[in-house]
């Protein structure tokens, strides 16, 4: 009897230990951070996520711009790498040998200092691609508003996780204010660190955001998670297509 009783505990510990996911299922679609610096004592091999974006014909990577205020050499002030960053590459954490190697920083600015709060306004890094050895799928955009009460998906990676497929996890539209998206939160990760730059998508799979911080609403003084919307990020691709 008290084997039993045993047993059953180590099943309620267990089971209480796994994290609840959304049933709604996905392919392959996102990826993590795997950034060199030249000062290798900044070198990051496991940070945050990202993900593939197709525009047009051509398909371009993404994750947040907040990572380089959290972590930068001091004599980085910008978004510009000129040679600090040695090598950006996004990985897929259940299958290491799928990488994906970044080109060049295409919303680099000059005028943009790392540590103003601007950095979440425009909450996205988008680099063109030198090489894509990964069978991930490259999101397309949505291009209709969104409906209050829809659901919405994050997709990606905690940093208490060490790897195997990638999670998914529900949330419901509220509102928009400016370039976030308020979201109503369903079955999340007890925590959401690490999931910053993670592609938000919805039920068909067409990306709407991507993960950057949570905001106060004005209206209720409610926090609510807010994923950065893509519309500046695809006038960014539209004027690089133009160039």
């Amino acid at each position: 009897m008290k084997t039993v009783y045993v047993l059953a505990l180590l099943f309620c510990l267990q089971a209480a230990a796994q994290e609840k996911t959304a049933d709604k299922k996905f392919p392959a679609i996102a990826l993590m951070n795997d950034i060199r610096f030249e000062n290798q004592k900044f070198d990051q091999p496991r940070f945050s996520c990202g993900f593939l974006l197709k525009y047009q014909k051509d398909t371009f990577a993404v994750t947040a711009k907040h990572l380089l205020q959290i972590i930068h050499p001091q004599e980085m002030k910008t978004v510009v790498f000129e040679n600090r960053v040695r090598l950006w590459t996004m990985f897929r954490p259940d299958n290491n040998s799928e990488t994906v190697t970044m080109h060049q920083l295409i919303n680099e600015n000059a005028g943009e200092l790392l540590s103003d709060k601007s950095i979440y306004e425009n909450d996205f890094l988008v680099f063109s691609i030198h090489r894509n050895q990964s069978t991930v799928t490259p999101l397309e955009p949505r291009t209709t508003p969104l409906e209050p009460g829809e659901k919405l998906y994050v997709i990606g990676w905690t940093r208490k996780m060490e790897g195997g497929a990638q999670r998914v996890y529900e949330f419901e539209y509220y509102k928009t204010i400016g370039h976030r998206m308020l979201l109503k939160e369903k079955i999340v990760p007890e925590t959401f660190g690490g999931l910053s730059g993670a592609p938000v998508v919805d039920g068909q799979g067409l990306l709407v955001g991507l993960v950057s911080n949570s905001t106060v609403d004005p209206a209720t003084g409610a926090r609510f998670f807010s994923p950065c919307s893509i519309e500046n990020l695809l006038e960014v691709l539209k004027t690089e297509k133009k160039e």
